[in-house]
């Protein structure tokens, strides 16, 4: 089935975002959630950032890799070329740092907290744990994104309880056959299933969150499914994400994307060292959530400190002043992430 989609949602990239959100109106639902004023003067705050309108004080956003594994083998995804022997609870990143950073982070101007990298953070049992840390002690948005093969009735309710305000499953497939080739290990009916069942928990709980979003990101493997994706989904969830292919340093699978041009002829300036950064579950400092964040390593997070530090760093300075300009080229890491998916 070929079809085009609506002009609307086939504008894949801004011209400094890597997803197209479908129904991105809806994340101010969680205005009486979490507070009406603090949420729209986080979102005020968080587009002006996204837009490299502003520079804040403090990241508005940190991404947590709580665990360093998966339980799926994605081609488009480094974790899946690398081994997960080793990497058990050992490697699990400090709830006693975590708060730590938090608490520091709260008053400096931290607003949002996504718990995962490229990890799967529904390994972890203790992740309720985080949530509810995190939302009692001032962050607005605390959110992850999952593959939803885990996510059973017991998992949602403990996410419920805690306080997560948002989940993004990565489903990337509409057909069994599709879904096989770009998440092996994974199983479509059922987390299409789980998806149902976590909207089915959250309307019997009477609940707004976690808002819900399911993830598409598009390659060859795919492109071709997207309309049907979107039909399927649309009146199913809150929220559809269309991402953009970045192709990682390391993965499984040699995949590339027709769509990703529109990042080059569009001017593409990246807006995530303007907003956000990552901590991995090695305490190292990203400065921004793709595969090829870990090739710019800032700093080592060893107290709530070196966050501050590694945020006004010389390498976040330059970063922030080569996209500004436009010339994301000029780093050749920035260069490998956004034109390594294109067609050559």
């Amino acid at each position: 089935m070929n079809k085009s989609l609506p002009d609307d949602n086939n504008q894949v990239l801004k011209s400094t975002e890597l997803t197209a959100i479908i129904g991105r109106e809806k994340l101010d639902l969680l205005a009486d959630v979490v507070g009406r004023e603090g949420w729209l003067d986080y979102r005020k705050e968080y587009d002006a950032a996204a837009n490299l309108e502003v520079v804040t004080d403090y990241p508005l956003q940190i991404d947590f890799e709580l665990n360093a594994s998966c339980n799926l083998r994605c081609p488009m995804c480094p974790i899946s070329a690398e081994s997960p022997k080793g990497k058990g609870k050992s490697t699990w990143f400090s709830l006693d740092l975590y708060k730590q950073i938090v608490s520091d982070g709260v008053k400096r101007g931290l607003r949002a907290i996504k718990l995962n990298y490229v990890n799967e953070p529904l390994i972890r049992d203790d992740l309720h744990d985080f949530i509810r840390f995190a939302r009692e002690n001032g962050v607005i948005d605390v959110y992850l994104s999952t593959n939803g093969m885990l996510m059973t009735p017991k998992v949602i309710n403990k996410l419920i309880e805690a306080g997560l305000t948002r989940i993004q499953i990565s489903i990337d497939a509409h057909s069994a056959e599709v879904y096989d080739q770009v998440r092996p290990g994974g199983d479509l009916y059922k987390v299409q299933k789980n998806v149902e069942k976590l909207m089915a928990i959250r309307k019997e709980r009477s609940s707004v969150t976690p808002l819900v979003r399911v993830n598409f990101v598009r390659t060859e493997l795919n492109e071709g499914q997207l309309p049907e994706f979107v039909a399927y989904w649309k009146d199913r969830v809150d929220m559809i994400g269309i991402q953009e292919f970045v192709k990682p340093p390391k993965a499984s699978g040699k995949l590339i994307s027709r769509t990703t041009e529109h990042k080059r002829v569009r001017g593409f300036r990246c807006s995530f060292p303007f907003k956000q950064l990552v901590i991995t579950n090695e305490q190292n400092i990203l400065p921004c959530c793709t595969f090829w964040g870990e090739h710019i390593k800032l700093a080592k997070c060893e107290t709530p400190e070196s966050v501050a530090l590694a945020w006004n760093n010389d390498k976040m300075k330059q970063l922030r002043r080569v996209h500004e300009s436009g010339e994301y080229w000029r780093i050749e890491t920035c260069r490998q992430c956004v034109e390594g998916g294109l067609v050559t």
